[in-house]
């Protein structure tokens, strides 16, 4: 069952755990802060709740294991119960570990992602410097001039047309 979830949370993001928190799988983009293009970078944080998980994960356990959702949910929660009966810490895949201690929930992660992404050092990109020209190239161009003048060519030409 374990696995299951497991599963779901690298497709969707996000673990509910039954009266233990939560495990979320956030991203923060890459940033281009003084000519260093920073890395992107993911991590796995967990919230302490006694929350109830999603109709959509309990479907999905429900869809893995050929059982209806409220099965999947009676189930689900037994093997989280069990889990921390018999072992002080959970892992979670090769995510990181759930500890139960004195009766407090902590999570040590193993997931880091510095490993494969590293910060670029860019510089001045001379790409901005042509943004800049082509946008003032556009504010000198007099397009609504040109379309007013076309217009009235247009009505002239029909009007003596007829």
């Amino acid at each position: 069952m374990i696995h299951l979830a497991i599963k779901y949370f690298i497709r969707f993001g996000q673990l509910d755990i039954p009266s233990v928190g939560q495990l979320k799988l956030l991203k923060k983009e890459a940033e281009l802060i003084d000519g260093v293009l920073k890395a992107p970078s993911e991590f796995i944080e967990f919230e302490l709740n006694t929350g109830v998980a999603s109709k959509q994960f309990y479907q999905y356990l429900g869809n893995a294991l050929d059982i209806s959702a409220d099965q999947a949910a009676i189930q689900y929660e037994q093997s989280w119960e069990s889990k921390f009966e018999n072992d002080h810490k959970v892992m979670i895949g090769n995510l990181g570990v759930i500890s139960k201690t004195e009766g407090t929930y902590t999570w040590e992660s193993h997931f880091n992602t510095s490993q494969f992404y590293k910060d670029i050092e860019v510089g001045n990109l001379p790409n901005s410097e042509t943004f800049e020209t082509e946008l003032t190239a556009q504010k000198n161009d007099k397009w609504a001039i040109w379309a007013i003048a076309l217009a009235v060519i247009a009505l002239l030409a029909i009007l003596l047309k007829q």
